[in-house]
């Protein structure tokens, strides 16, 4: 019988496992991802996991990405943009 930590991580079909972490401001999503991460390593270093943030406006980050959109998208300007296009938008109406 196979231990637990090797059935989690036999994956016959040669597919990434992916997992995605959504949720509410303050709701954990950050360190359920970093415990995943720590864990993985740990499991075997040798392929460590790849990692994407996706959330532009994350001020900290206790693991490395591999993407991080806060490279390509300034939320501050995006915020700017929208909040001008929205005052616009109720002027002319």
């Amino acid at each position: 019988m196979e231990s637990s930590s090797a059935q989690a991580t036999n994956n016959d079909s040669g597919k990434p496992t992916i997992i995605v972490a959504i949720g509410m401001a303050g709701s954990g999503k950050t360190t359920f991802v970093q415990r995943i991460n720590s864990y993985l390593n740990a499991l075997n270093p040798e392929r460590p996991p790849y990692m994407l943030n996706l959330d532009p406006a994350v001020t900290y980050m206790p693991f490395d990405a591999n993407i991080d959109i806060r490279d390509t998208v300034n939320y501050k300007q995006v915020m700017k943009e929208l909040n001008t296009s929205l005052i616009a938008s109720s002027m002319l109406s």
